[in-house]
Order: C-alpha cells, then sequence, then structure tokens
C-alpha cells in the first residue's frame, strides 16, 4: 500500500497549523514571522506531494522543487534576525539571488518535464543533471552557513538566555538535515527521494521550534 500521500497531506495539515500558531502568537515579532514562513512553506511543500500522488500533473513537481529552493535562504535570513543583524538591500538580494535562479531553472520545461513519482513512503523525482548536483551543492553549502553563523553569532550575545536561543538556532540546522544524511548513508537507494526524505524529517525541526519559541517567551526577549 502506497503511504505517502496520506503522510503528506497529514505533514501538510501539521506544518500548516503550527505556521498559524507560530504567526498569530506574536504577530509583529520577527522572529515569530520567519518561522512561520519556513513551517507554510514546508507544509506548502508537503501540500504539493500530496497532489502529485493524487494527480501525476508535473506542475506540482515544480512547486514542490521550488518551494525547496526557496528555504536555504530562509535559514540564513533566521539566523539573521535571531543575532539582529539588520544587513543593506544589496546583501539580501546576494543572499536570494541563488533561489531565484535554481527556482527559474525549475520552472523550464527543459527541467522536470515529467511528473515525479509516488512511492511507498516517500516521493522520486526525476534526476536533473549537473542543475540537481549544483542544487544539493547550494543547499549544504547554506544550511552549514547558517549554522556557522549561530555558531559565531553566539559567541558574542550579550546575555546567557541570547546565548541559549542562539545556540537552539544552532540545533536546529542539525535536527533535520543530520537524520536525513543518517538515514541515506544507511539507505542510499533513497537518494533520488532526498527532498521528499529532507522534509519529513522537517517535523523534528517543527517540534525543536516550539522549543525555540517556549523559551524566548518564557525569558521575554523580543526580536
Amino acid at each position: 500500500m502506497c503511504f505517502a500521500p496520506y503522510i503528506s497531506l497529514a505533514t501538510f495539515t501539521i506544518e500548516f497549523l503550527l505556521a498559524l500558531y507560530f504567526f498569530f502568537m506574536k504577530p509583529k515579532d520577527r522572529l515569530h514571522q520567519i518561522i512561520a514562513v519556513i513551517s507554510f512553506l514546508l507544509g506548502y511543500y508537503q501540500l504539493n506531494e500530496f497532489l502529485i500522488c493524487l494527480t501525476e500533473q508535473v506542475v506540482f513537481t515544480k512547486l514542490a522543487m521550488i518551494t525547496t529552493a526557496i528555504l536555504p535562504a530562509l535559514a540564513v535570513s533566521f539566523a539573521l534576525i535571531m543575532a539582529r543583524k539588520r544587513l543593506r538591500y544589496y546583501w539580501h538580494i546576494l543572499i536570494y539571488a541563488p533561489a531565484v535562479f535554481f527556482s527559474t531553472m525549475f520552472a523550464l520545461p527543459l527541467y522536470y518535464s515529467e511528473s515525479a513519482i509516488c512511492q511507498t513512503i516517500f516521493i522520486e523525482y526525476p534526476t536533473a543533471g549537473i542543475l540537481g548536483n549544483l542544487y544539493g551543492l547550494h543547499y549544504m553549502v547554506y544550511i552549514v552557513g547558517a549554522g556557522v553563523l549561530f555558531y559565531f553569532f553566539s559567541q558574542f550575545a550579550k546575555t546567557k538566555h541570547e546565548k541559549v536561543l542562539l545556540n537552539l538556532g544552532m540545533l536546529s540546522m542539525l535536527v533535520f538535515t543530520a537524520p536525513t544524511f543518517v538515514f541515506l548513508i544507511f539507505l542510499p537507494q533513497f537518494y533520488p527521494q532526498f527532498p521528499s526524505v529532507l522534509c519529513e524529517f522537517a517535523l523534528l525541526l517543527a517540534i525543536e521550534l516550539i522549543i525555540l519559541l517556549w523559551y524566548k517567551n518564557r525569558h521575554g526577549i523580543k526580536y
């Protein structure tokens, strides 16, 4: 039996409700805003997985990949917000330039001209050749980079509570990526399903973000 559409739909529901919860808890807080956006996009990705299984239309494969292309840059923005760093607009353009590039390429007919395949648990994506390899490298560099930023900023935190929060931010970069890579090391046959595997482990990220915001609000920290 194929469980993939039901898993994706359930995960979408959880992530979407969490996004609403994170945002409406403190709608003017920048940290709540960025975490809500991340949760929403993770949920939106899962919705596209559900629609891939339901319709087998290539448009949902493209939308799923475009969604994943935005997430690494958001991880960097997440670190900058937690460190209270405000950059000039051209730095933001530079940070998000790869997301725009990969989103544009995924939208072209040249890539993902066929729908992803709904497997038993995860979704298997068609190969994207060199672009796919570059995309994987971009993903790794950004996530590792965000983790390094969290660590670097934590060394200059003004208070103990802010240092703990930054360490929790660093943990958030590891909590779903590390299990994904361990999973793929022991089960390399799932590598073509990497985006799907990663986004399912993002449920661990959601739990960690709940803890992060609980700690932030308990100590009255604002962003």
